[in-house]
């Protein structure tokens, strides 16, 4: 059973508590997602791909009743309490955003979550960091394959301001080799439609997200990521109602703009050394 100061712990907006509270699970399906989350705490090194319920409330369910698990691994590696309940309050940020998106209680990114809860990412000031390992197919300028580096993610909390950042990769350069000295990290990087060149070269110079987007080195090629665009931006999917968006701030016009001149927006690759 979760407390009501586990819920706050773990970021929950009163109204999704209260649903949480008021959802009747399936329990076969929370029993298989967790029995796959228990059984992979401390496995580090890549995305966990587990079988998903259908319904992501279950999800939710399953998280819930393995808070003891993941929080006793990070125990065991020394992690302090803050940061435990930093990086699980993620839970509570999805959710969060899942409502705006939808509209009611819901978790659009449950898949997302099982790399928080088998001990992959971390929540450090202003961004989050996934510790894996470069694969063969996709390399990382100054690294070898199998070479451990931090992923960066970046949660919506507010701006991305350069102190905030700065903290942040400090808190990074500190954690992991002390929590984790057996996977030496030396390189963090990127995968963003925050990086897509356009983006940096046509919002003003001296915003927060070009600051941010020039710490990193570009390399690799782009992915089309439209629906990123529109999603992170405006929390919504599809381009079926471009001329409904609000137009308030210069990046949003900007993406909305760049898509009726009928560009595409991309998702790219940047690194940066720790």
């Amino acid at each position: 059973m979760t407390s009501v100061e586990e819920y706050r712990l773990l970021g929950f907006a009163d109204a999704d508590r209260d649903a949480a509270e008021a959802f009747e699970p399936d329990q076969t399906a929370v029993k298989e997602l967790a029995d796959q989350i228990r059984g992979a705490i401390g496995k580090l090194g890549r995305e966990p791909e587990f079988t998903m319920p259908e319904d992501p409330r279950n999800s939710v369910q399953a998280f819930l009743d393995t808070v003891p698990d993941i929080r006793r691994f990070h125990t065991e590696r020394g992690i302090p309490d803050k940061i435990s309940w930093a990086t699980l309050a993620d839970l509570g940020q999805q959710l969060k955003v899942s409502r705006r998106t939808h509209g009611e209680y819901s978790l659009e990114t449950h898949w997302w979550l099982t790399n928080f809860w088998v001990g992959n990412i971390y929540w450090l000031g202003r961004l989050q960091y996934m510790l894996h390992q470069v694969p063969e197919d996709k390399p990382v300028p100054g690294t070898e394959p199998g070479e451990w580096i931090i992923g960066v993610h970046i949660p919506e909390t507010g701006p991305l301001t350069p102190e905030l950042v700065d903290d942040s990769i400090q808190q990074a350069r500190e954690f992991f080799p002390r929590y984790f000295p057996e996977y030496p990290v030396r390189t963090a990087n990127l995968w963003s439609w925050l990086l897509d060149p356009y983006l940096l070269d046509n919002l003003p110079q001296d915003s927060n997200m070009v600051k941010f987007g020039r710490r990193f080195t570009p390399y690799g090629t782009p992915n089309d990521s439209q629906d990123s665009a529109i999603f992170f931006t405006f929390r919504t999917h599809g381009l079926e109602h471009l001329d409904e968006l609000p137009q308030d701030t210069s990046l949003q016009r900007l993406v909305v703009g760049r898509i009726k001149d009928g560009g595409t927006w991309q998702s790219a690759y940047g690194y940066t050394k720790l």
